[in-house]
């Protein structure tokens, strides 16, 4: 009967941590970057993107992105597309095509002289306006999340990352969590 209740109790104790253990792995509320100087608060809005018409909605995740500070060792630069699949096509036999839209991110790391390309992946809707890819390099995987903010007057790029390391690799697992502006 004791090793029964040990083993419900033991049950009841990994329940309560796994929502614990799944937000250890996914971002937290942010903190707003530092207030941009005028100039860059000038240019910025001077790049602001024009409306287009389009049956997908308009994605203000869409572009290239570029990290506030000039000193990071994280993600230098992201560039996010879209690809609408709003056509379905359907033969004479029912079989249909399209009606997928994805987004795609395509990011860069901070390596030197120049940056590292970490390629181009599709992301996952993650709910609550983030998108995620999991970038594979043997060693480590890296979880990069991504989802805009509004500060100043300006739309910011937050990006979140969560580097797992293999046991094998032997390194502590981080995360980082950087501002980019278009």
């Amino acid at each position: 009967m004791r090793t029964l209740l040990s083993s419900v109790a033991v049950a009841v104790a990994l329940l309560a941590a796994a929502p614990f253990a799944a937000q250890a792995a996914s971002p937290s509320r942010p903190h707003a970057p530092a207030k941009p100087s005028a100039k860059v608060l000038k240019t910025a809005k001077k790049k602001a993107a024009r409306a287009h018409a389009s049956s997908c909605a308009a994605q203000d995740l869409v572009g290239d992105w570029h990290n506030i500070d000039p000193n990071t060792r994280s993600m230098r630069r992201a560039i996010v597309d879209f690809y609408c699949g709003d056509v379905i096509l359907c033969d004479i036999y029912g079989h249909c095509s399209g009606g997928v839209s994805s987004f795609y991110m395509h990011m860069y790391g901070a390596c030197y002289p120049t940056s590292c390309d970490w390629g181009r992946l599709q992301a996952t809707d993650m709910g609550g306006g983030w998108i995620r890819s999991i970038y594979n390099f043997g060693f480590a995987s890296v979880h990069v999340w991504l989802k805009t903010y509004q500060y100043y007057g300006l739309t910011y790029l937050r990006v979140w990352t969560y580097t797992d390391f293999t046991p094998s690799d032997g390194r502590t697992d981080y995360t980082t969590d950087e501002w980019m502006l278009k």
